[in-house]
């Protein structure tokens, strides 16, 4: 995880750290009792633990027989060792072991029996490390401080880690402003990762051009103009057009929205739904009733103030968090939802329902966004064709805030 920006891989730094330990001392374990030790690492037997390297694998085998523990049993076996005893070539042994390359099955059969026979298995470090591989993605969120607000983030990086885990890689989680691309820069330079997940999409993206020109694999969670950027997505458009067309066909006629930043796509796709729904209705729509740039508390309470005053029927919120204001708002100002205010929002989440009344909503499967997100990008990273756009579907949720 990056704290302050520096980057903690809390499994990855434990693994690491008992990893020089034990191989500080198994060297003087082995200077003790004038054992050589092979630079080279790869294979290790169950319970035996061999530091990896770039240039090779290792096998290391030990044979205690009976209580007597001999030095002359203890050795150690390079890669070279086992295609020696059968053989083969290096290579082909190392094509056996890892499941890749051109050999038959006949000789695969015979080495990965040797292998078994013998009781060693491939270490992961030091395949990760011949493969080019970290097994580890990079999940982009954004700043602090929006985490708090919105609970969207939290639950998709669940579902990222659900379907990580269960494809053995970890994840590192970078927090960012959105413009300083230097947190990716390092761990691109560092090869700390082999993918990595957006989770917010700007109209302008510094992240997506700077991803596109290192060409790592990544995904964006959202819509992004570009076609050649890989997307997982919610319809986000589709769902708000819809969700105001119900609105409408319930007899509402007045539909203000209240939304933030239009330089996030979220936004800009919700806000299209929004417009999209007074198009097909042939509805001409009052811009009047339209706020856009609502960055802080006072200027959602104002804008509910001027709404208040203008014959709105509906406050339709951009998201569950202008939402939280919008209710709050109301109910200082003693305005009864939905008697004479209906209110519905584009997003829920659970911080909808701390009210008396329920709110008309939009749901997501967030987690499901993670996990396929997460998905896509493993995919990509083993070189399978991947779909260019991946739209998934919502619910509509009418509750007691928008009855008439």
């Amino acid at each position: 995880m990056y704290r302050n920006r520096e980057a903690i891989c809390v499994k990855r730094c434990i693994e690491s750290h008992i990893a020089r330990c034990y191989y500080k001392y198994e060297q003087s374990f082995a200077h003790k009792r004038g054992i050589k030790r092979h630079k080279n690492a790869g294979l290790r037997k169950d319970g035996e633990e061999s530091v990896p390297a770039i240039c090779g694998l290792q096998v290391t085998e030990r044979r205690d027989e009976g209580m007597n523990n001999n030095s002359g049993n203890d050795k150690t076996m390079t890669i070279h060792d086992v295609a020696r005893e059968l053989g083969v070539s290096a290579s082909t042994v190392s094509r056996a072991i890892s499941g890749k390359g051109r050999i038959g099955a006949a000789t695969r059969d015979r080495i990965l029996d040797y292998i078994e026979e013998h009781g060693f298995y491939p270490n992961a470090a030091a395949q990760s490390l011949a493969q080019s591989k970290t097994n580890n993605i990079a999940i982009i969120l954004p700043e602090v401080n929006t985490l708090v607000d919105m609970p969207f983030f939290h639950t998709c990086m669940y579902g990222v880690e659900e379907v990580a885990q269960a494809n053995d890689y970890d994840i590192i989680v970078v927090t960012t402003n959105g413009n300083d691309t230097k947190p990716l820069e390092r761990l691109i330079q560092n090869r700390k990762v082999d993918g990595m997940i957006l989770t917010r999409t700007y109209e302008n993206d510094k992240y997506v051009k700077f991803l596109k020109q290192k060409q790592i694999p990544f995904v964006a969670v959202g819509k992004f103009p570009d076609d050649d950027v890989v997307q997982v997505d919610h319809d986000n458009v589709g769902a708000c057009k819809e969700l105001v067309t119900v609105l409408f066909a319930k007899g509402i006629q007045n539909i203000a929205y209240l939304g933030s930043n239009m330089d996030q796509m979220v936004n800009r796709c919700r806000y299209q739904g929004y417009e999209e729904a007074y198009r097909k209705g042939k509805r001409k729509l009052n811009q009047d009733l339209v706020y856009t740039e609502l960055s802080n508390k006072a200027m959602v309470e104002k804008a509910v103030e001027e709404l208040r005053n203008s014959g709105v029927e509906c406050i339709l919120c951009q998201d569950d968090y202008i939402c939280d204001e919008v209710v709050r708002k109301l109910a200082r100002m003693g305005v009864r939802i939905p008697d004479q205010m209906k209110v519905a929002s584009c997003h829920y989440s659970r911080i909808l329902e701390n009210y008396p009344v329920t709110i008309t909503s939009l749901k997501f499967n967030i987690t499901e966004l993670g996990r396929r997100s997460c998905q896509v990008l493993l995919d990509m990273i083993h070189g399978k064709t991947v779909p260019d756009k991946t739209l998934l579907d919502y619910e509509i949720i009418l509750k007691e805030s928008t009855k008439g």
